[in-house]
């Protein structure tokens, strides 16, 4: 068994990246699964050894490329110090640390795979990147924000476009765009776009849209506030523009209010036309490396070391391991009530048992995660309708520099240039189709052909910088990329199961694609490639401008008099560049060829019309999630990863929730809002335990997190003592079942741990362990969904009065003094937050879970000890204490507040 094996050695590397970041399928399993830890053995022949706190993983991601990787990491970074485990498995290897344009001169073929069949032949599609990261390491960075009009609340559900497009969220973070725009780079001014071409040619596009010569632009006006200016918390400033592009603001500034607003909405009007890359050149913070070009590899590297460094060593206590080479070929799915739930995974390497709280997350590219449901979840009619992809033409064309009217003249090296236009087409019947043009440029000689030869670049070297910075152009060579959304609801466009059994992918079926355009979809490529002509020729600025076509080099020249201008559409024709005719070859990639497929798994409301819910989940499936742009109801034409990710971090804070902020509540006091930073907090509150115990409590976020050691511990308020109050709290449960779960446990009306022990006090419960003062001399309102009994005693689980919502130890059920009237039923869910209120007036111990009633207590006077114990500050000096228990897990709390 491969279990703890070295760093791997080839010809040429030591494969540092893949030992260091990634686990072998024997080491996952080792340290999940008890009956595969018995039978294991380490590289050396070794059995391992029995492990007691063996604990399954709570999240399965399957794929570890875009979206897997950011949403492993999203809840690897929620749950940071809690227990929570998680488990990526890639179908391909390690290949790159990141992007592949971050690293100089590399491009590779190595990885790539089609495990499709298609109706769309000739396609000269190099397929899926099989390795971690996926289309991450290789796409082309540009990350346009989806309209609203693209954005139908028709088909997209109203709380998922309201996450997506808020301000701030309830729970007090970023809109989900606004984090996903953060996350990849796209709210950064392209700082590594600059210089007189580029302010040359947004100037000349500028002024084509307002002059209305560009076939179905957007008004710029329309348009919202572009990313880097949307993100910010205040409107901004004339400077604040001008600094975002990179130019001076007049001198004199004009003298009137009208011409200064027309000045602030100029500026804000040109900051729309700047691409939206996923690029950060200048680091967020001082002292930080900016990110460059935006992979998700990155991310999963963080959280790997991040789990390692947290438990060095020890993969049982590892939180995140990713597993590459190993393929799921299917789900095990089992009945589970009136739905079904995933109990199984089949993998290359073997079999994976699925606990019922596990959740399990396919993050596979759309094909493959619709293939992956329909071979496991059975073919309904909705799983795999409603495909969708891009239509996507290019046009290359090549202008002299006189073309470019607001362009120096003493400029020699033009440098490069990234800009976005917006498109929407209105069809016949008032409905409307979304394109956009990506438009890329670099100054050249008068032989150059490549419009991004300066972009998207990394030169380490002075002598091939200087070689770029001395050069002299005499052209500039620009391409217009138009991107094209295809109508959703295509009955024709689906996902099916190859109906040639021997089409097999690792023993299982291929997937069919069927992809047929719309007439729609023929309408909007026809428009979007009548916009792209007009910003050739706003570009060609009345000058004769150069073509590529597949038939060679054509020139095209301005209108002249009576004569039009030349129509594009003959020079670089509206067809598939793959067509079987050279002479009938045009700028049209072939459908499909984008990988930009969606829709398959589309979420929604209505489970006859969809396949997941608002929250990703398949409808009729308790445990199965999807991230990726399957989801997606419509397409619209941005690239899919800034939506992509964004959902997936969305749905990551829906499986791992961080508590509510703290509110108002008339008459409470917070004893713990979230906001305390930690040297004031453990000033107010402090630890009991035995020496050396080593339990602690850790701040993350807003979270109180409890840290075990040896021993149980008490973590107590001693900025107060309390006669009669209410106490109201928040808490978490990462695995509130199974082996080891969690315990832990509110302690109110007990003496100070400090002070000298009453003689006659009953205990001590642990003799030499402080915490247990609040054992002896107080009550805990008890947290164990498995009711663990004191093994000291032989004390059996499950008894009532030992599980969450109880008196803990108040053996008695019923309503007299002494007493507890426990109605607890309710099954905890994992990683969520609950919240309980305890209500405790002279004896009397009321408490309400989540805000349903658990219990009822009145202490019995007659009780001996009732002297020593739950006693009122009013009653004894030392007492009215109240605190947390360490026990067993990282329980989590939140929201402490009492009253009075």
């Amino acid at each position: 068994m491969n279990i703890g094996s070295p760093t791997q050695k080839t010809d040429f590397t030591l494969d540092v990246f893949g030992r260091y970041i990634c686990n072998t399928f024997e080491e996952a399993l080792a340290s999940s699964d008890a009956t595969f830890r018995a039978g294991a053995a380490d590289t050396n022949g070794n059995p391992l050894p029995w492990r007691g706190d063996l604990r399954p993983f709570d999240y399965i991601v399957i794929g570890g490329g875009t979206f897997g990787s950011a949403v492993a990491e999203h809840i690897w970074n929620r749950t940071g110090s809690r227990s929570e485990r998680i488990l990526v498995l890639e179908g391909g290897p390690f290949a790159l640390p990141e992007h592949v344009q971050n690293l100089p001169m590399m491009k590779t073929g190595e990885v790539w795979g089609l495990p499709w069949n298609s109706n769309q032949q000739n396609l000269q599609f190099q397929g899926l990147a099989y390795c971690l990261g996926g289309r991450s390491v290789f796409w082309g960075g540009w990350s346009p924000r989806l309209l609203d009009s693209e954005l139908l609340n028709t088909v997209w559900p109203q709380p998922v476009l309201d996450d997506l497009n808020a301000k701030t969220l309830p729970n007090g973070g970023n809109g989900y765009f606004r984090q996903s725009g953060e996350q990849i780079g796209v709210t950064e001014t392209n700082d590594f776009v600059f210089g007189e071409l580029h302010h040359a040619l947004r100037e000349q596009l500028f002024k084509a849209i307002n002059a209305n010569s560009v076939t179905d632009a957007v008004p710029l006006g329309n348009l919202p506030d572009a990313p880097p200016v949307e993100i910010r918390s205040t409107a901004p400033t004339l400077p604040d523009l001008a600094d975002l592009l990179g130019v001076l603001l007049p001198n004199p500034l004009p003298s009137t209010p009208a011409g200064l607003a027309q000045l602030q909405t100029d500026l804000l009007n040109k900051v729309k036309l700047e691409a939206p890359l996923a690029v950060q050149g200048r680091g967020a913070h001082s002292g930080f490396f900016p990110m460059n070009k935006f992979s998700a590899v990155p991310l999963l590297i963080r959280a790997a070391r991040g789990a390692f460094n947290d438990s060095p060593t020890d993969d049982v206590r590892k939180r995140l391991m990713v597993v590459p080479r190993c393929h799921v070929s299917s789900l095990s799915v089992t009945n589970d009530g009136s739905s079904r739930r995933v109990n199984g995974l089949n993998t290359e390497r073997g079999f994976i048992s699925v606990p019922p709280d596990t959740k399990v997350i396919i993050a596979l590219g759309t094909i493959e995660s619709t293939r992956l449901a329909l071979v496991s979840l059975g073919s309904d009619g909705r799983i795999g309708a409603n495909l969708m992809a891009h239509l996507r033409s290019n046009m290359d064309i090549r202008v002299p520099r006189a073309a470019l009217a607001s362009l120096p003249a003493a400029i020699n090296a033009l440098q490069s240039s990234a800009l976005l236009l917006k498109g929407q087409h209105k069809f016949g019947d008032g409905s409307k189709g979304h394109f956009h043009l990506q438009i890329t440029a670099s100054g050249l000689g008068s032989a150059g052909a490549d419009s991004e030869a300066e972009l998207f670049q990394k030169l380490p070297d002075i002598d091939g910088l200087e070689q770029h910075l001395k050069a002299t152009d005499t052209h500039v060579v620009i391409t217009i990329r138009g991107i094209g959304e295809m109508q959703p609801g295509n009955p024709n466009s689906n996902v099916t199961l190859d109906l040639d059994t021997n089409q097999q992918d690792y023993g299982v079926r291929k997937a069919w694609v069927n992809l047929v355009p719309t007439q729609k979809d023929q309408e909007l490529w026809n428009a979007m490639d009548k916009a792209s002509d007009d910003v050739a020729h706003a570009f060609g600025g009345g000058f004769d401008f150069e073509v590529f076509t597949p038939q060679g080099i054509k020139t095209a020249k301005p209108a002249s008099g009576a004569t039009p201008r030349t129509d594009l559409k003959t020079v670089l024709l509206y067809t598939p560049k793959n067509d079987l005719n050279p002479q009938n070859k045009g700028r049209r990639d072939a459908l499909g060829t984008t990988h930009h497929e969606a829709g398959t798994l589309r979420m929604g409301t209505d489970p006859t019309k969809s396949v997941t819910n608002a929250d990703c989940r398949f409808h009729d499936v308790t445990n199965a999630y999807v991230v990726g742009p399957a989801l997606f109801p419509t397409i619209g034409s941005p690239n899919p990863m800034l939506t992509g990710i964004a959902l997936a971090r969305r749905l990551g804070d829906h499986l791992v929730p961080p508590p509510n902020p703290a509110s108002v509540e008339p008459g409470f006091t917070y004893l713990f809002d979230g906001t305390q930073k930690a040297a004031t907090f453990f000033t107010d509150w402090q630890m009991a335990e035995m020496s050396g115990g080593g339990n602690r409590f850790v701040i993350v976020g807003r979270s109180l997190i409890a840290q075990p050691g040896n021993g149980i511990g008490l973590l107590y308020y001693i900025g107060k003592q309390f006669n009669n109050f209410t106490l109201r709290l928040d808490f978490c449960l990462p695995h509130p079942r199974g082996g080891f779960n969690d315990n832990s446990g509110v302690f109110v009306r007990f003496r100070d741990p400090r002070k000298p022990v009453l003689a006659g006090t009953p205990g001590p419960d642990v003799p030499g362990n402080l915490a247990t003062v609040a054992v002896d001399t107080g009550y805990e309102i008890q947290i164990d969904e498995e009711a663990r009994g004191d093994t000291r005693k032989n004390e059996a689980d499950g008894l009532f009065f030992n599980r969450t919502g109880a008196i803990y130890k108040v053996k008695t059920q019923g309503t007299a003094a002494g007493q507890q009237n426990y109605t607890n039923n309710q099954r905890l869910a994992p990683g969520v937050w609950h919240s309980y209120e305890i209500n405790v007036t002279d004896r009397k111990y009321d408490v309400k879970l989540n805000s349903k009633p658990a219990t009822t207590f009145t202490a019995d006077p007659a009780d001996p000890n009732e002297k020593f114990r739950g006693r009122k500050k009013s009653e004894d000096a030392d007492s009215g204490f109240i605190g947390l228990q360490v026990h067993t897990g990282t329980v989590a709390f939140a929201n402490i507040r009492i009253t009075p």
